[in-house]
């Protein structure tokens, strides 16, 4: 049998007592907490499970998308897998960094997928992460 019990004045008691942190800190006992009283460690907190990091990238995605949408000259001139691609690259460095790719983006903008890739691969990205960098390359140079 379920037992009946009012969880939305539960959760608004506990956002008053927690407080609410977008970004994590740590707690009156030095634990990395996040949102609203969230404990993120090991062994103390419940941290994260799989459906509930999936939802937040999810929402990530889409912000992402949203961002680039409107900040991204070439975006309304190309194709679904050029966005999607770009959405990857954009959720590993950040819209700034990815703006920093300057002769990649231009190749991107003069539809010259190949050069684009090239521009990618030759880059600190593709020196740190160099499997990812392919991949997403082979992806760019698909157009």
């Amino acid at each position: 049998m379920n037992e009946v019990y009012d969880i939305e004045g539960i959760a608004q008691v506990l956002t008053q007592e927690e407080g609410y942190r977008r970004y994590s800190y740590k707690d009156h006992l030095g634990y990395t907490t996040v949102g609203i009283g969230r404990c993120l460690e090991e062994g103390v907190g419940y941290g994260i499970d799989e459906e509930e990091a999936q939802w937040l990238l999810k929402r990530d995605i889409q912000r992402v998308w949203d961002n680039c949408s409107g900040q991204i000259s070439f975006w309304p001139n190309v194709s679904s897998n050029i966005k999607e691609t770009v959405v990857m690259l954009v959720f590993q460095m950040g819209l700034g960094g990815y703006l920093k790719f300057k002769k990649h983006i231009a190749a991107i903008e003069a539809q010259d997928f190949e050069l684009a890739a090239a521009e990618l691969l030759d880059s600190r990205f593709a020196r740190q992460t160099p499997e990812r960098a392919k991949r997403m390359a082979s992806r760019i140079a698909a157009g």
